[in-house]
C-alpha cells in the first residue's frame, strides 16, 4: 500500500488470509507520513482453522503510528503453520486503550503445531503503550513464543493495567517464553503495567535483556520471568544510571508459581544505584516452591531501601529462597575504591632548609640579596619565643572618613583667611622635637639628639645590617637608639 496517509476507522480491516494450503499473503506500507487505526480496526495477516501454512509478515514504515481504541495490527494462525513477522519503522508509536501489536498462535486441534511471530519496533524515537495497550507473541502449543525487539532511541513508557511487552505461553501450552530485548535511553513502567516473559503451562520462562539509562517501576510494575511448573526465565539489566523500584514493584525469576516443580531462573543487574522505599513492599526475587532458588548477581556502588532476606516480608526485600528445595544465592558487588589510585607521586627526597640559610649576615650581604616584602615581613614561627624587642607596626589600609576629609577642607578656608588679614609680629613658640639619636660624650655623658646618628627607614623594624657602619660606630663610640627603641 504505498500512502502518505492511512487511516482505518470503524471496524475497518485490511486483512491477507489463508484458509487452505498455502501461506497466507504479507502487508507492506513502505513510506507513509502517519497511520492510524481507530475502533476496531486492524491490519492483519492469519492463517486459518484447518489451513496448512505459514501466516504472512506485515512490513509498515511511517514517520508515525497510533493505534486507539481496540485496534490492532497482527499476524496469527491457528492451523499448521508459524505466525508471521511484524516489523514496525516509525519515529513514534503510540499503542493507547487496549490496543495491541501480536504474532501468536493459537492451537484448535491437537495436530496444530506452530510458533508465534517476531515483533521488531525499530528506527523509533519514542514508544508508549497505555490504558491496556501492548506488544505480545503468544503461544497456545508446543512452540517457543516469539520474540518482541525495541530499538527505541529516547523513551518507552508503560502504563496501566494490561499495558506491556509479553512474550508468554498460556496456561494449556507447552511451549517456552519468547524473549524481549529493549535498548532505550529511559524505561519507565507504572500502574499495573509489565514486561514478562512468563511460561502459564509446562515450558520454560523467556529471557529479558533491558539495557537503558534509568529504568524506573512504580506501582505494581513488574520485569517478569516466572513459570508455573518449570525453570524460571532470565532477567538481565544493564542500567547507565539509576535503577528505582516504587509501591509494589517486582523484578521476579520465580518458579513453581503453581506450587510446583522448577528452578528459580537468573537475575543479573549492573546499575550505579538501586533504591527502593523500605516500607513500600518491592522485591527482587528468584524463589522456587519445590525446585531450588535462583541466582542473584548485582553489581552497583549502592543500594537504598532493599535489602536481602532469607524470606519475603512486607519490606522491600532481595530474596532467592526455595519454599521446599534448596536457597539459590544472591551476590551483591560492590567495587573496592581504591582511594590512592589517581594521585601524583611526589618525590621523598627531603630538603633540609637549614643549609639554604647563611648564617654570617656580612657575608650574606656581599652576596645576593632575597627580600620579603608584605605587612610587616615574615611572620614568627609558632614554634619560636617572642622577642623582647619585638616591635608592632600598623599597616592596616583604611578609607578616608569623610568628616576628616571636611576638617581639612575647614582648615585650609581657615589658613586662607589667616593669611588675607593684617600679621602681627607674635612670637612664634619654640618647637620641641623628640629625641630622635643618641651620642656618648668624652666624658661618658650621653647626648640625645634631634637627628638618628643612623637613619632608621621608617615604617618597619626589619632592615639590613649596615656592617662597615656598625664596625665604625662601635670603633667610634657612637651607636643609636635602634636597639632600644622601635620606630614609631
Amino acid at each position: 500500500i504505498e500512502t502518505k496517509s492511512l487511516s482505518l476507522d470503524h471496524t475497518s480491516t485490511i486483512e491477507a488470509s489463508t484458509a487452505g494450503t498455502g501461506d497466507a499473503g504479507s502487508i507492506s506500507i513502505p513510506d507513509a507520513e502517519e497511520v492510524s487505526l481507530n475502533r476496531n480496526s486492524s491490519i492483519s495477516t492469519a492463517v486459518n482453522p484447518g489451513a496448512v501454512g505459514n501466516g504472512g509478515n506485515v512490513d509498515i514504515k511511517t514517520r508515525s503510528l497510533t493505534l486507539t481504541n481496540d485496534s490492532e495490527i497482527t499476524s496469527s494462525t491457528a492451523g499448521d503453520g508459524d505466525a508471521g513477522n511484524i516489523t514496525l519503522r516509525a519515529e513514534q508509536v503510540t499503542i493507547q486503550g487496549e490496543s495491541q501489536v501480536s504474532a501468536t498462535t493459537s492451537r484448535v486441534t491437537n495436530t496444530d503445531r506452530g510458533k508465534g511471530g517476531n515483533i521488531k519496533i525499530i528506527e523509533a524515537n519514542r514508544f508508549e503503550a497505555t490504558d491496556g495497550g501492548n506488544v505480545r507473541t503468544t503461544t497456545e502449543g508446543t512452540e517457543q513464543a516469539g520474540n518482541i525487539t525495541l530499538e527505541v532511541r529516547d523513551d518507552i513508557t508503560l502504563a496501566g493495567t494490561g499495558s506491556g511487552l509479553f512474550a508468554n505461553t498460556t496456561r494449556d501450552s507447552s511451549g517456552d517464553g519468547g524473549n524481549i530485548f529493549v535498548d532505550p535511553r529511559t524505561v519507565t513502567i507504572r500502574d499495573g503495567a509489565k514486561i514478562a516473559v512468563d511460561s502459564q503451562g509446562q515450558g520454560k520462562g523467556g529471557s529479558i535483556t533491558l539495557e537503558a539509562g534509568t529504568l524506573t517501576l512504580n506501582n505494581k510494575a513488574e520485569l517478569s520471568a516466572e513459570t508455573a511448573s518449570n525453570q524460571g526465565g532470565d532477567i538481565t539489566l544493564t542500567i547507565d544510571e539509576l535503577l528505582f523500584l516504587r509501591r509494589n514493584s517486582k523484578i521476579s525469576t520465580t518458579a513453581g508459581t503453581a506450587q510446583a516443580g522448577g528452578d528459580g531462573g537468573n537475575i543479573t543487574i549492573n546499575a550505579p544505584f538501586i533504591i527502593g522505599i523500605r516500607q513500600e513492599d518491592s522485591d527482587i526475587t528468584a524463589n522456587a516452591f519445590e525446585g531450588s532458588g535462583g541466582n542473584i548477581t548485582i553489581t552497583t556502588q549502592g543500594i537504598i531501601g532493599l535489602e536481602f532476606r532469607e524470606n519475603l516480608t512486607p519490606l522491600s526485600d532481595i530474596t532467592a529462597s526455595s519454599e521446599f528445595g534448596v536457597d539459590g544465592t544472591v551476590n551483591i558487588n560492590a567495587p573496592q575504591i581504591d582511594p590512592s589510585q589517581g594521585l601524583s607521586e611526589l618525590p621523598t627526597d627531603v630538603i633540609d632548609v637549614s643549609q639554604l640559610i647563611e648564617k654570617n649576615l656580612c657575608a650574606a650581604g656581599e652576596g645576593s640579596e632575597f627580600i620579603a616584602t608584605g605587612r610587616g615581613g615574615l611572620p614568627i614561627s609558632p614554634n619560636e619565643t617572642l622577642s623582647p624587642n619585638a616591635t608592632w607596626d600598623d599597616w592596616r589600609i583604611t578609607e578616608q572618613p569623610q568628616t576628616r576629609i571636611r576638617k581639612r577642607r575647614s582648615r585650609s578656608r581657615q589658613h586662607q583667611l589667616q593669611t588675607n588679614q593684617p600679621q602681627t609680629n607674635n612670637p612664634k613658640p619654640k618647637q620641641i622635637v623628640e629625641a630622635q639619636g643618641w651620642v656618648i660624650a668624652p666624658n661618658g655623658e650621653v647626648i640625645l639628639t634631634a637627628h638618628p646618628v643612623i637613619v632608621t627607614p621608617k615604617g618597619t623594624w626589619l632592615h639590613q645590617v649596615d656592617c662597615p657602619m656598625l664596625q665604625k660606630t662601635l670603633g667610634s663610640g657612637v651607636g643609636n637608639r635602634e636597639s632600644g627603641v622601635g620606630s614609631r
